[in-house]
């Protein structure tokens, strides 16, 4: 493992040149380019905040469109990256009979673009919030670790769906219905109050999901205790331990996994 690093590390350019191929392979022909990182959560918030603003006034959740963006933005990169790099081994066989690189390179790189797109995101986001003149939490701090512990899961299940999509090609499709029901399987759209109160004997196994603690700790930081209120009862220090140590152990078994079957990748492409 630590050669494979080793090596990994002397591929570092090789490594950012993926994930700029990435970055422009997204946009290419488009005449706005990056603009559309910036374009789609402008749009979302506009038309969250316009409907939500008509059709939800006096609802439970206050300011209902950054609640929303608060976790939503969080999930399309984490969806995003896996459904990219799902499929980054097989779409290039080019690269992987021909060429010596560390194969890695190839999911890596796709979850390094959507960091980017990610970045540029919530940059949109915080100028909406300060347009607002929202009442941003010291808590807002915890962002970096967040994004990061948030990676670490990312890319160890995107080196694990990468590596068994070249042996099995059914894998695409199962990580895509597996995201379209962990999306409502996670507070995003709902408050995870909503749960605790209509199913309570539900919440412990709801919890166990790393993306909901993760999204939790989103909504914490970005929507602040002030406007979240009893929902940061279900933040635990538990939890965020339990996700820490599954987002790790994932990350070095998906690394592991990858690592020992990468050997057939040529064969089977």
């Amino acid at each position: 493992m630590i050669e494979r690093l080793k090596d990994l590390w002397a591929h570092r350019e090789l490594l950012w040149n993926m994930t700029v191929k990435e970055l422009k392979v997204k946009y290419k022909r488009s005449v706005l380019g990056f603009a559309w990182s910036f374009m789609t959560p402008l749009v979302m918030l506009l038309v969250f905040s316009i409907v939500f603003s008509i059709l939800a006034r006096g609802g439970d959740v206050q300011w209902y469109a950054v609640f929303l963006m608060s976790g939503l933005l969080p999930w399309l990169f984490f969806v995003n990256s896996l459904m990219q790099s799902v499929g980054s081994i097989v779409a290039n066989p080019g690269l992987v009979k021909k060429v010596y690189f560390p194969r890695e390179i190839l999911p890596i790189a796709a979850v390094g673009a959507n960091i980017f797109h990610f970045v540029l995101q919530m940059l949109v986001f915080f100028v909406f919030m300060l347009l607002i003149r929202w009442h941003f939490s010291p808590w807002l701090l915890l962002m970096p670790f967040i994004l990061i512990l948030q990676v670490v899961l990312t890319l160890g299940l995107a080196l694990l769906v990468s590596a068994a999509n070249v042996y099995l090609r059914d894998v695409q499709h199962f990580v895509e219905v597996a995201l379209t029901a962990l999306f409502w399987l996670s507070p995003i759209v709902y408050p995870v109050g909503l749960v605790a109160s209509q199913f309570p004997k539900f919440m412990p196994l709801y919890l166990v999901n790393p993306m909901t603690n993760i999204v939790l700790l989103w909504e914490y930081a970005i929507y602040n205790p002030h406007h979240y209120g009893p929902q940061v009862a279900y933040i635990s220090f538990w939890g965020i331990l339990i996700t820490v140590v599954f987002s790790i152990v994932t990350l070095v078994g998906g690394y592991y996994v990858f690592a020992r079957i990468e050997r057939g990748f040529a064969e089977q492409i």
